[in-house]
């Protein structure tokens, strides 16, 4: 078969494909949930009251898999990984732009959910320029790095198993 004919067949495909999906679409249920009284539904909101970092492009979802991946690869020891991945999933379930602005330690944020005290020390070793850099994977696996450096699990407070 020709290139073109290739070419063809796969755009008749798609638009047979793309007919029948709309035509589906234009039909009403045969069902709709029936419902008594008044029906309330409350939104809680997982977006931080303060602003995340402004991004030209947008983050693709990474699982906490994959954050651990990232974790080894910027430095930490393969052995910590139960570790670590106990503390992206308690800490943050795993999502970058976690902020726990009640901590009473100037707000925690990212995946490891670095307090705002260790602001200064992060932008004297070049790890941040400001606390909402820690919204980035990248910079705030560094930053729990450095602070694992310095104490240990000890700073993220883990109750024994």
């Amino acid at each position: 078969m020709s290139y073109l004919a290739i070419k063809l067949g796969a755009w008749v495909v798609s638009g047979l494909a793309c007919f029948t999906l709309l035509y589906e679409a234009h039909k009403a249920p045969d069902s709709l949930p029936v419902t008594t009284g008044q029906v309330t539904i409350t939104l809680t909101s997982v977006v931080p009251t303060t602003a995340a970092p402004t991004t030209t492009t947008t983050m693709p979802y990474k699982g906490c898999m994959e954050y651990l991946n990232d974790a080894i690869v910027a430095g930490w020891p393969i052995s910590e990984s139960p570790t670590i991945l106990r503390v992206l999933q308690r800490e943050s379930a795993c999502n970058a732009l976690a902020l726990n602005g009640k901590d009473s330690n100037g707000g925690s944020r990212g995946l490891f959910q670095i307090n705002g005290v260790h602001e200064r020390w992060l932008i004297e070793a070049g790890i941040i320029t400001k606390l909402d850099d820690l919204f980035y994977p990248d910079v705030n696996i560094e930053a729990a790095l450095h602070l694992w450096h310095k104490v240990g699990w000890s700073a993220w407070n883990l109750p024994s198993e």
